[in-house]
């Protein structure tokens, strides 16, 4: 039994510790959702988050690297002190015998690169997050066993993109979709290569959200139906290249 978080769902400390800036640390509080600045403040409070979880049974934990805290420009140099709190964060998690699964994008791109490139749209974003992505599997691989490139990966052919990329101008268009889901699956399978060909005996997938199609009411079968085959040649697409990218030589 085990649970899975974001970092901006958990660790606060949104400017400490040398983090960069993420698209969350400026979004706005709303009615159903806070500023994200102290979450529920796991930063500091990791240690008797996990004596919980131990409490509880757990024994297995998906958490996230938040890019913006190990490359605070996204591009630019590493901070070692933010490599530093999660090698200390994945040294508790074991020592409670709790598995930690390591997930290396949940929507929060770092600000920099939104703003500089407008997130996974331009390729340059791509090889950022290849770089970031290696840097992270070099630090990590030999002690973590489970690893996830993207939260909700298929959302990537959805209208969602726009919301979870980093993209912030423009006028969402179909050809800015499929260079956004094009960027995100060849780093996928880049990373899924590195990991394998560094790493043996690791293993890295994506995690895929539940189609909303299968909760909709029969009144809107026909538009499920209809929305299903228009979006099946991506899904195709998606699940044929992660295969190739998984298999081993």
């Amino acid at each position: 039994m085990g649970n899975s978080v974001s970092s901006m769902q958990t660790e606060g400390a949104w400017n400490e510790g040398g983090k960069g800036m993420s698209v969350y640390d400026i979004r706005e509080p709303k009615e159903f959702a806070s500023d994200w600045k102290v979450a529920t403040d796991s930063y500091h409070r990791y240690e008797e988050d996990f004596d919980l979880m131990k409490d509880l049974g757990m024994n297995c934990y998906r958490f996230q690297i938040a890019w913006s805290r190990v490359c605070p420009t996204g591009d630019g140099e590493f901070n070692e002190e933010g490599i530093a709190f999660y090698d200390r964060f994945i040294d508790a998690l074991i020592a409670r015998g709790i598995e930690p699964m390591i997930c290396l994008y949940h929507f929060d791109m770092p600000l920099a690169l939104a703003e500089k490139y407008n997130g996974f749209t331009d390729r340059r974003v791509m090889e950022a997050f290849i770089r970031y992505g290696k840097k992270v599997i070099d630090c990590f691989g030999d002690k973590v066993t489970w690893w996830l490139t993207f939260n909700e990966q298929n959302l990537y052919h959805m209208p969602e993109t726009f919301l979870i990329s980093g993209y912030m101008r423009g006028e969402k268009t179909l050809r800015e979709l499929y260079e956004i889901q094009h960027h995100v699956m060849m780093a996928h399978a880049h990373l899924t290569n590195y990991l394998h060909e560094t790493k043996p005996g690791k293993l890295m997938g994506a995690c895929w959200r539940t189609p909303r199609s299968i909760r909709l009411p029969a009144s809107r079968a026909m538009c499920s139906v209809r929305s299903n085959w228009t979006n099946s040649s991506i899904r195709i697409c998606c699940a044929s290249l992660r295969v190739r990218a998984t298999a081993r030589k």
